[in-house]
């Protein structure tokens, strides 16, 4: 990504097979709502951090 000066999801759709198996379970990650679950962890996670050096 640093040397393309491309996105993430940019340089995977030039690597990622039409139709293929990891195209499926991107799309059934994406369906799942994975992205959106790992994203409130990490906020979760900050969050956390920032009371326990208080």
């Amino acid at each position: 990504m640093e040397d393309s000066g491309e996105a993430a999801d940019v340089l995977r759709a030039k690597v990622t097979s039409k139709g293929g198996t990891t195209e499926a379970a991107i799309r059934s990650l994406d369906e799942s709502g994975v992205k959106e679950s790992v994203v409130q962890a990490l906020l979760a996670a900050q969050k956390r951090s920032v009371e326990l050096s208080k």
